[in-house]
């Protein structure tokens, strides 16, 4: 099977020749630390260039070709401009974001804090004409690399947006959140609706643009030990636009995943109910993952799963290689798995994830299942 093949079969819960590994990309410490302990050969240099995957973090797509995984994914980012009066990057939906640079001199562009921090503010923001909607210019380059690592990588990859949920909280912030969903949910359901008229529109827009056979939008939904709201307004609120982005991207025939982050196993019936064929990152050491295979994984494919907090950046390759194993063991019954770091590879050490690599490779789905 190609790795296209075996990905596509693993979210439909069929067998696979081996378990599809999941990349979602690098920073650039992992970067720097991949360019010097592996890189690509002069060869490799000129045909990834010429095919427009020589891209750097996050979504590095030649590191992840170069590594073997089969899928990869981008996250569009909103829209951004420099605002003169507070000398600030603003996202297009209201977060304040700032140029971070490490002890390293590594730099990174961060989202610090939101910037509508009243009720005044965030109608300003719209008079402004805000936010702004995606432009065909901003998605192109984005559908031809995945085309190209479709077509010709046989790879799987996956172009998203970010979810309804990171967009209302990091512009108002979450203190208005808890306030206006005591105190006037209509404004609230309002700054949601203003928001998927671009949501929706940027994600037509990749469907028509596109046509990818499977999306996967990032919102993270979780603390460490619970979900960052209550379930009640969750169910509220964020879940039917989330089920609206999912209608459009079946509207297509076409698949759709969601990223998120933190403890949310609580809202696992619910993304089944409004069709989400996969989750991914579930972080081990904050999710009962064995529970929730066992209660939904015929039902909903489960993506990442392998620490790349802990595990990845501080253990041994013995200790990466026999956990990797373990976790394959216990999740990887019926199909529907498809392991990989849970999130962005952040300050992992290159030997830790070509083990982990190496040992998916090496456990034979015919035995596990």
């Amino acid at each position: 099977m190609t790795s296209y093949e075996r990905s596509i079969a693993a979210i439909e819960h069929k067998s696979v020749d081996r378990f599809p590994i999941i990349s979602l990309g690098v920073d650039y410490a992992f970067y720097n630390e991949f360019m010097e302990e592996i890189g690509f050969t002069p060869e490799e240099v000129k045909q990834y260039a010429t095919d427009g995957i020589l891209t750097g973090p996050p979504w590095s797509h030649g590191v992840n070709v170069k590594l073997g995984v089969d899928i990869d994914w981008t996250s569009m980012r909103a829209r951004q401009h420099y605002d003169h009066e507070t000398h600030q990057i603003l996202d297009t939906f209201g977060g304040i974001d700032k140029v971070v640079v490490n002890d390293s001199g590594i730099p990174h562009l961060w989202y610090v804090k939101p910037f509508l921090t009243s009720k005044e503010k965030i109608k300003d923001w719209w008079n402004l004409g805000r936010p702004k909607p995606y432009t065909n210019a901003m998605i192109k380059p984005l559908v031809k690399i995945m085309q190209t690592l479709i077509d010709k990588y046989q790879m799987l990859s996956m172009i998203g947006l970010p979810g309804p949920w990171e967009n209302l909280h990091m512009s108002i912030g979450m203190a208005q959140v808890a306030k206006f969903c005591r105190k006037d949910q209509r404004f609230l359901e309002e700054i949601l609706e203003k928001n998927f008229e671009v949501q929706g529109d940027g994600l037509e827009r990749i469907m028509k643009l596109g046509n990818p056979p499977v999306v996967m939008c990032g919102d993270d939904y979780g603390f460490n030990q619970g979900l960052q709201m209550p379930i009640k307004y969750w169910r509220q609120f964020i879940k039917p636009i989330l089920k609206r982005y999912v209608e459009i991207v079946h509207s297509y025939g076409s698949k759709f995943l969601l990223h998120s982050c933190g403890s949310i196993g609580d809202i696992f019936s619910d993304l089944i109910e409004i069709g989400v064929e996969g989750v991914e990152s579930l972080q081990p050491t904050i999710n009962d993952l064995v529970t929730l295979k066992h209660k939904y994984g015929d039902k909903i494919a489960l993506l990442g799963t392998i620490d790349d907090t802990n595990l990845l950046v501080r253990g041994t390759t013995e200790h990466v290689w026999s956990e990797v194993t373990n976790s394959v063991k216990l999740l990887g019954k019926e199909s529907g798995y498809l392991p990989g770091a849970t999130n962005t590879l952040l300050n992992a050490k290159v030997s830790n994830v070509k083990t982990m690599i190496e040992a998916i490779q090496s456990m034979n789905p015919q035995y596990v299942i």
